[in-house]
């Protein structure tokens, strides 16, 4: 053992009689050294040695192969197995991680799929290895895994702001991943996620979920950690909003779909000029490029041409409820953009 506890003579004089070394690595500290580094600080690798798979793999213990999943992500690969290619030849990291020298060498068993036996790029396991581990933890351990490393994120006061958005990104037809993200700092902060597979994935189905994931922060970071809830069209449910103003405090902002009665009552307002149009102009970057827009907003409030939203809210003792609501019509002119 004398190879690994950075004994400069013992290696010194084992290179002199001729001795191999088993591997040797850098000092120096890249990205993926910092990633690495960063999670072991705020404890999430701590948190999947408590994570409970369905079935224990008999060999490379799960923790270890559960630390090395953490990871893939910090690798900017697609793939499950060409992340696992390119961190299997960053041996510093392997160590961090809790590899042995002899495993990242020869790897940990005699696991391979290949008929010229094992390769390097499955070194020191195979990826299918992990893909086994990954599907052995189920998804309540997943949920509370993500729960106590986002707990961590509000402790270090990572977390910062009181607005927040939701939204859900299809993944191909199967699958959807809708998440609660932080807005309120120069960059957002995903604090809550759930990966929704078949019918869960339904228009219509995600209020359930957008409940469960605020009650998450809520119960890590307090009652009083969100202030406003921003949402697209998708998001827009009347008892959800109910929900969120008289049972959290917490007040949102949805896009609202033209075949609303709301919607349209508003735009007779505006048609009837019953309500007023003001004129606005700011300056906005996309993509690196500034742009002139120019617009004009017309809003109008106590409006009660939403069913469920107040017949929730009558539920809740709130019999009188009513909502406010704007509209938004682009007039900038390609003179005035430029």
């Amino acid at each position: 053992m004398e190879w690994y506890r950075r004994d400069k003579e013992a290696v010194a004089a084992a290179l002199q009689r001729g001795e191999r070394p088993d591997l040797a690595t850098t000092m120096a500290s890249g990205p993926l050294d910092e990633l690495v580094a960063l999670h072991e600080e705020l404890g999430i690798f701590a948190i999947l040695e408590e994570v409970e798979v369905q079935r224990e793999r008999a060999g490379v213990p799960d923790e270890l192969l559960l630390r090395t999943l953490a990871t893939l992500p910090f690798v900017e690969q697609a793939s499950l197995s060409g992340a696992a290619e390119v961190l299997f030849r960053e041996p510093a990291v392997l160590l961090q991680l809790g590899w042995a020298p002899v495993q990242i060498r020869s790897g940990s068993n005699g696991r391979h799929r290949h008929p010229e036996g094992r390769q390097e790029e499955s070194l020191p396991c195979h990826p299918d290895t992990l893909r086994d581990a990954l599907r052995r933890v189920g998804e309540s351990a997943w949920q509370q895994a993500q729960a106590a490393g986002v707990k961590a994120l509000y402790q270090r006061q990572v977390v910062r702001g009181k607005v927040y958005a939701v939204d859900g990104s299809g993944l191909g037809d199967d699958f959807r991943l809708v998440a609660l993200v932080c807005v309120s700092a120069t960059r957002p902060i995903i604090v809550a996620w759930r990966l929704l597979s078949g019918p869960a994935s339904e228009k219509g189905k995600e209020a359930a979920v957008t409940r469960s994931l605020i009650e998450q922060v809520l119960e890590v970071a307090g009652p009083k950690a969100i202030s406003l809830l921003l949402a697209d069209a998708m998001y827009a449910d009347g008892p959800l909003l109910a929900w969120l103003k008289y049972r959290k405090g917490i007040d949102a902002l949805v896009s609202l779909p033209e075949d609303r009665l709301l919607y349209q009552d508003l735009q007779g307002l505006a048609n009837g000029q019953l309500i007023d149009w003001t004129h606005h102009r700011y300056l906005r970057t996309i993509q690196g490029h500034k742009q002139v827009r120019e617009v004009e907003v017309t809003a109008a409030g106590e409006l009660t041409s939403w069913d469920g939203f107040t017949e929730k809210a009558a539920s809740y003792g709130m019999p009188h409820a009513s909502l406010w609501a704007c509209l938004i019509r682009d007039v900038t002119t390609n003179a005035r953009g430029r």
